[in-house]
Parts: C-alpha cells; structure tokens; sequence
C-alpha cells in the first residue's frame, strides 16, 4: 500500500504521539512571508492543516545559527524567483532529528544529499527510484515529491534508522 499525505485527523494523531514520546516537531521553509502567510499558502494547495509549529525563515537563521545548528552540508539552496512573495533562496527539502540534548540523530536526518544525489545536476524534475516497502514497488517518481513518511518517523528515531521514503504523488 502506497504511503498517502496525511489527513488532517492522521496528522494530529502523528504530532500527539510525537507529543506523548517527548518529540518536538516544527516545520521550516525558507518561504518569505510569515508564519501564517505560509500556512495560508498551503491551505490555499489543499495541504492538510499542520498542527504543529511552522517557521518561515528566509534569512535562513535556522540554517545557519540554529538552535540548535544543523548538520553542515545537508541543504541544498537555490534561487528561486516567485511572483506571489518575490524572489527569494529557495531550501530544498530536509529533515533534521535531535534528541532530548539537541544532539543530532544522524540515522533519521535526511535531505536530497542524503538520498547520494549529485546536486550540481539535480532539479526538481529529476527522476529517482522509490523504495520498495510494504508491497510497494520500486517505481522512479520527481524527487520533488519525495518525501519522508511521517507516520514512520517516531519508529525510525526510537530504532536509529532511517525514515522511510515516498512520493507525495502516486501519479507522477
């Protein structure tokens, strides 16, 4: 069975139990605007409600001062030029996992740099091969809709593994 975006129900069901095993989740973009203009956007793209922290961070704060600091070389940045809030350093997407002394979890970090693409010849629409899990088979899909799977993110910290991956999107 193909890993599906979360509901709105399912998503606060993850975060709860992120919750309840101590697990803080916040979501950064490096989309400009605010907080709440970012959660408007994706509201406006049909993405379920998060119900959870998201910060907008075009100067790239996060990145570069934290806290806690990622991991260096994990992000891939791009500019970006956007009619709806103005150009901007687009970040593609990552995942940052700390423990409880904000140590980084090495095992469930992940980012396109992690997958072992080269990313001087990586794009959005580059075609990468999804992993085979759950009966899933492998199938390649734009690494734009690679995502990790959220529902496994809690197992993959507790067992130090990496989180499992899936497009976003069945049909691409």
């Amino acid at each position: 069975m193909s890993p599906k975006p979360a509901s709105s129900a399912a998503t606060t069901a993850i975060v709860h139990y992120f919750f309840q095993a101590g697990v803080q989740l916040v979501a950064i973009t490096a989309e400009p605007g605010g907080s709440d203009a970012v959660r408007q956007r994706l509201l406006e793209r049909e993405v379920s409600k998060l119900d959870y922290e998201i910060r907008s961070d075009p100067e790239h704060s996060f990145l570069t001062s934290g806290p806690p600091t990622p991991p260096k070389d994990l992000f891939i940045m791009k500019d970006h030029q956007w009619e709806v809030s103005g150009d901007y350093k687009m970040v593609q997407p990552a995942l940052v996992v700390y423990d409880a002394d904000k140590e980084v979890i090495s095992e469930t970090t992940w980012s396109w740099k992690t997958m072992g693409l080269d990313d001087n010849n990586t794009n959005w629409d580059s075609r990468v091969d999804t992993q085979a899990w759950e009966g899933e088979a492998d199938k390649k899909v734009l690494l734009v809709t690679m995502r990790p799977v959220m529902s496994d993110l809690l197992a993959a910290i507790q067992e130090k593994r990496a989180v499992k991956l899936a497009s976003t999107h069945k049909q691409w």
